[in-house]
């Protein structure tokens, strides 16, 4: 078998969920894992259209997530999971302010499973401000990411500053940056048929192939690549899969991206059954740079975004 398709198999195979994740989402009806509601849609417009009526009275959510990154080059593997916050609600002048925050408590490297302090991570967005708190170093990095007034969609397709949970999204502005195509909820993610069960390595690429399609089982699947015009988009490809809940609403059930540049690949995957419109999760949302321990306070560092230039003649 060639090296790059060996490669990119493993980079699938990887994905697959591990058991405690799925033990967590164990939760689900078989049966309805097993529909396909794909077969609901004739096409990629027939879904951004039901997402959109999914998301007009989406507040809040909560879950578990689990997010993986796969090194194009030597494929390290970096594994992080734990739970996830989102939030929306207008501010006085009307604009929406959504908000979110990823609390990471497990993470896995170089084969190596780490947990407790040393795991803990989070990532936040206020609005305005992107915040990473690194609890084993009592530090806390914040990027200001849109200035005062302004807003953002931290979720945003390619532009946001976490990989893509479209939560949301406008159907027009995704069909305007991106080639949209509706493909099979298993469409990338099949074993190579090659593979000999027999061999140990090929074995557990085969184990956790089938694992990562139990995960993505029941969805809808959605692949976008960057219209020509976004010659440098940040992604390379996008790839969106949805699962109906017990209403039939769409769902952000997982993504998977290759960056452009570096080709490395991120997948970000949500545990099933989602907590929506309930209690907005402050006590992950809220971000302080207060100490717990005032003998250990946090190291902060704090990175503006350059001023703006007054717009010049030829501007206008």
């Amino acid at each position: 078998m060639r090296k790059e398709a060996r490669t990119i198999l493993l980079t699938l195979a990887l994905l697959g969920c591990s058991a405690s994740c799925m033990a967590q989402d164990g939760r689900h009806d078989r049966s309805q894992q097993e529909r396909a509601p794909g077969a609901q849609f004739e096409s990629a417009e027939q879904v951004l259209d039901a997402l959109e009526n999914a998301d007009d009275a989406l507040r809040t959510f909560h879950s578990g997530i689990a997010y993986t990154t796969i090194r194009d080059l030597g494929g390290a593997m970096t594994r992080r999971t734990g739970e996830i916050a989102f939030a929306s609600n207008e501010q006085a002048d009307g604009a929406p302010r959504r908000r979110f925050a990823v609390r990471f408590e497990t993470l896995l490297r170089g084969g190596r499973y780490i947990e407790g302090d040393a795991a803990l991570q989070t990532l936040a967005f206020d609005g305005r401000w992107l915040w990473e708190k690194i609890h084993s170093e009592r530090q806390i990095n914040k990027r200001e990411i849109v200035r005062q007034g302004e807003t953002i969609d931290p979720f945003e397709l390619g532009d946001g500053p976490f990989p893509p949970l479209p939560i949301g999204q406008q159907k027009d502005e995704i069909l305007r940056r991106y080639d949209v195509r509706l493909v099979p909820w298993n469409d990338s993610l099949l074993a190579d048929p090659d593979l000999d069960p027999s061999y140990p390595d090929e074995k557990l690429e085969i184990d956790m192939a089938s694992a990562l399609q139990d995960f993505a089982r029941g969805s809808v699947q959605l692949r976008l690549v960057p219209r020509q015009a976004a010659a440098d988009a940040r992604f390379a490809e996008i790839r969106l899969w949805y699962k109906p809940d017990e209403q039939g609403r769409l769902l952000p059930r997982m993504s998977r991206t290759v960056d452009a540049a570096s080709r490395d690949v991120s997948v970000v995957q949500l545990m099933h059954p989602l907590t929506i419109n309930g209690p907005a999760r402050e006590d992950l949302l809220t971000m302080s740079t207060e100490s717990d321990n005032p003998d250990n306070p946090w190291n902060i560092t704090e990175t503006r975004l350059p001023p703006q230039r007054p717009a010049s003649g030829s501007d206008r």
